[in-house]
């Protein structure tokens, strides 16, 4: 049984919605609020799988709760509705931590659906909006890598790394220090230097810092082509 919270600031639609929810065998609708404050009270009274939250709640109440849910870790999942199928409100929306939406021309049928696939951790999405989807993760990627010291591109010079400098850059992502490496490896310390130095060189980093976040990109790139069949 799916627990629901629906959050829509017009009583009449929501009761309409309620009702409509009810004759689901699947689904249950444990509460019904109209502001954020009471959806935050019926949230610390009452489980819920699933919250449909009305993206139209007056003064951006919607994106409100969105990010108080998101800080809180809650596992509880948001389904945006009342959406206009444009795409940067839905990808600020899914930015935000939404698990899907609800476009306002979808059919009853769809929006049940995806109510469903959402508790499944399921999304669906338009083959045309998957596409922008994509590249805006690619984006978001981008910057990320950049903030944190060094380009996208650069996790291709891995394979420029050699095998004992890859060996020194996975104990920097453990924090050991730089006679911590040598005892490890037992090598003289001046080589684990010069192995830091060229590390560094290659990556394009120029502290340890960053060195260590990219080691960490570089284990979970590997895992996952480990991983693909």
């Amino acid at each position: 049984m799916i627990r629901l919270l629906l959050v829509h600031a017009i009583r009449l639609v929501g009761e309409l919605m309620v009702a409509a929810l009810t004759e689901e065998p699947d689904i249950e609708v444990i509460g019904y609020a109209i502001t954020e404050n009471e959806a935050l009270t019926k949230l610390r009274q009452e489980s819920y799988d699933v919250i449909l939250l009305d993206i139209n709640l007056p003064d951006n109440a919607a994106y409100c709760l969105l990010s108080q849910l998101m800080q809180s870790q809650s596992s509880v999942k948001i389904l945006m509705t009342g959406l206009i199928n444009s795409e940067t409100v839905i990808l600020h929306c899914l930015e935000e931590g939404a698990a899907g939406y609800v476009l306002e021309e979808e059919s009853w049928a769809e929006f049940v659906n995806k109510i469903r696939c959402v508790q499944r951790d399921e999304f669906i999405i338009s083959p045309r909006f998957a596409t922008r989807l994509i590249a805006r993760i690619a984006e978001l990627r981008q910057v990320a890598m950049e903030l944190n010291g060094f380009k996208t591109y650069d996790l291709s010079h891995s394979t420029e790394l050699t095998a004992r400098e890859r060996e020194v850059l996975k104990l920097i992502e453990q924090g050991l220090t730089n006679l911590e490496v040598a005892n490890q490896l037992t090598i003289e310390l001046g080589t684990v230097k010069n192995h830091v130095h060229n590390i560094f060189s290659k990556l394009g980093v120029g502290n340890r810092q960053y060195a260590a976040l990219y080691a960490r990109q570089m284990l979970n790139d590997e895992a996952l082509r480990v991983g693909q069949p």
